[in-house]
């Protein structure tokens, strides 16, 4: 009897459980907390460029306050500085502010449409493994191998939306809003008289952060191990 209870104590051990369930939990290595890091940066980056319209900026003429130019900058889908006729005194007004096209089909070029398509899609990916990333940080058996490869692929899918994304921006130059603002010399993938902005290369750093981080995500978690019931 004594020896019957024994063996049921030793195969019952709550501590052989409490074993086995950590021994299936898995965890982020080194790398994989730069992974996350990274992965964080990578979206702040993209996000951020995206959405501020100073991907392209040119001048046009300053028709108020004896003024020769005014600044005017560019997004996919918004802008800086735009011309308005008064309603009132049907007199052209320059309004320096920063907003959205008020409609996807108000965006200047197909072009641009399109940028906006794949950029956007881009970093909702890079956003959803950013904080699936980060969220791993601090909860345990979130992240396995095999979701860390998965994320690392969908980071290669976001990098490659919005390397392509920006790749394809120059094509919308050709559209009046941007010859406007770039001495009438602007065409697809001639710059004129405009000029990059900096928001456009955030978002350039941000795809390539991204690709980086697929590298990463290879050995961003702790090889899996069973418990002893093969599970």
């Amino acid at each position: 009897m004594v020896d019957k209870y024994n063996y049921y104590k030793n195969k019952l051990d709550p501590m052989k459980y409490r074993a086995g369930r950590q021994s299936m939990g898995t965890s982020l290595t080194g790398v994989g907390y730069l992974w996350a890091f990274l992965s964080m940066i990578s979206m702040g980056l993209s996000a951020t460029g995206f959405y501020l319209p100073f991907w392209l900026q040119g001048t046009m003429p300053g028709v108020e306050n004896n003024r020769t130019s005014i600044l005017v900058t560019f997004g996919p889908f918004r802008r800086c500085t735009y011309p308005r006729i008064d309603p009132d005194t049907q007199a052209l007004q320059i309004i320096e502010e920063c907003g959205r096209y008020t409609t996807f089909t108000d965006i200047p070029s197909f072009s641009w449409q399109l940028v906006t398509i794949l950029v956007g899609t881009g970093c909702a990916l890079s956003m959803l493994v950013a904080f699936t990333a980060m969220f791993s940080c601090c909860v345990r058996d979130v992240i396995s191998q095999t979701l860390a490869r998965v994320g690392g692929g969908l980071q290669l899918i976001a990098g490659l939306l919005i390397g392509g994304g920006c790749v394809l921006y120059p094509n919308g130059w050709n559209s009046w809003e941007v010859q406007q603002a770039c001495g009438g010399l602007s065409a697809a993938y001639q710059i004129g008289t405009c000029s990059f902005s900096w928001a456009y290369y955030l978002t350039i750093a941000g795809a390539a952060t991204s690709i980086l981080c697929t590298c990463l995500s290879c050995h961003a978690s702790k090889e899996k191990y069973y418990g002893s019931y093969g599970m």
